[in-house]
């Protein structure tokens, strides 16, 4: 059998991330834009650098620090 390329619990993070994201983006748009001509472009920007952000912490940063902080302790 094949091993599957995304796990389960990753999946599920990500789209965790990907709600999370949407509506970040959304608020922060209308919140200051309101509904302009460019709301897409502007809203799909802002999608993915929120999207970006929280992926790199929630996916590599604080996994990283809880391994190291682990290693230093000696558990």
């Amino acid at each position: 059998m094949k091993k599957a390329l995304i796990s389960t619990q990753l999946k599920t993070k990500l789209l965790v991330i990907l709600i999370i994201s949407i509506l970040l983006a959304s608020a922060l748009e209308l919140y200051t834009f309101g509904i302009p001509s460019d709301f897409f472009g502007r809203w799909l920007n802002s999608f993915f650098v929120i999207f970006f952000m929280i992926s790199v912490i929630v996916i590599g940063i604080v996994p990283a620090v809880s391994y190291a902080v682990n290693k230093a302790a000696g558990r």
